[in-house]
């Protein structure tokens, strides 16, 4: 195959993100908006340079094949994501797993999850959204991988922060700070799995939102506790919150009118304090051909 062109959902943040089981780990979840790359096998050196996270993808993609680094003067890659970068959506996650994916596919080499994860780690802290279910992972080392349950079709509503969060720079600086708060995070993800297994999303919500509030003494979203009544009073299952980005989203039945909700927030002047909104929905994770 010379040429092709692969999807990778991003996220919403996290459904829960702290100290569980001794080690940070986090829940992810898959939304339709991601990203797009297209890869090609080109006879001519590619000129156009390539952003420091896809190139180390690609270099390290190629050393775990075993091809050597020189083909990738003529690998041309192309991107294009609805995913704003900074905020907590896996803007960065979506861009390495759909190379990682596509060039192994390039090569006829289809790599699996979790070596998709191997590679991705070592780049940077990545999201489980390159699992096709939700799955509690170790985004620091991609040691654990316990898949849970397949991903619904929930509608989000997605509240995209202003400001951005260099992932790593919040890693080192909040390492310590989180493992005080083991217990409650302990005690969150007890409810989150139990909920899950019994697709029960009004536990999830609740869960999600306990996270959610253990994080707020970290990394503050605006109006978080206005968003949360709002969005359980209009009927949502619950919210959730990018643990090191700027987003918030509000999860809920995907037949469900997210119109109400939006239009209280804007009356309540929240949707001030944010960028902007996104209605979208859960998908599948993992990256794949188009």
């Amino acid at each position: 195959m010379e040429r092709v062109k692969v999807y990778c959902p991003g996220s919403c943040g996290e459904l829960i993100q702290g100290v569980i089981y001794g080690r940070e780990l986090l829940i992810s979840y898959p939304i339709e908006l991601g990203t797009v790359v297209s890869i090609e096998i080109s006879e001519k050196k590619d000129t156009e340079k390539l952003t420091p996270k896809i190139e180390s993808a690609a270099e390290k993609t190629l050393e775990f094949l075993g091809i050597p680094k020189r083909f990738l003067e003529n690998i041309k890659i192309r991107k294009t994501s609805s995913l704003p970068l900074g905020k907590g959506m896996s803007s960065s996650t979506a861009d390495i797993a759909s190379v990682i994916f596509g060039i192994g596919v390039l090569f006829g080499i289809e790599l699996d999850s979790h070596k998709i994860a191997k590679i991705s780690v070592s780049i940077e802290p990545t999201d489980s959204i390159i699992f096709e279910d939700i799955t509690l992972f170790d985004s620091l080392r991609g040691e654990f991988i316990l898949p849970i349950v397949p991903v619904p079709s929930l509608k989000v509503i997605v509240l995209e922060g202003k400001g951005s969060v260099d992932t790593l720079e919040y890693h080192n600086r909040t390492g310590k700070q989180v493992y005080s708060y083991a217990d409650e995070w302990e005690e969150a993800y007890s409810l989150m799995d139990r909920s899950l297994k019994r697709g029960d999303w009004n536990g999830v919500g609740d869960a999600s939102i306990k996270s959610a509030l253990i994080q707020q003494r970290i990394l503050p979203k605006p109006h978080l506790h206005e968003i949360i009544k709002c969005a359980l009073d209009l009927g949502a299952y619950g919210i959730n919150v990018a643990h090191s980005g700027t987003a918030v989203g509000i999860f809920m039945e995907e037949r469900k009118d997210g119109t109400p909700i939006v239009n209280r927030l804007k009356e309540m002047g929240i949707l001030d304090a944010y960028e902007r909104y996104h209605i979208t929905r859960m998908v599948k994770g993992g990256p794949r051909v188009l």
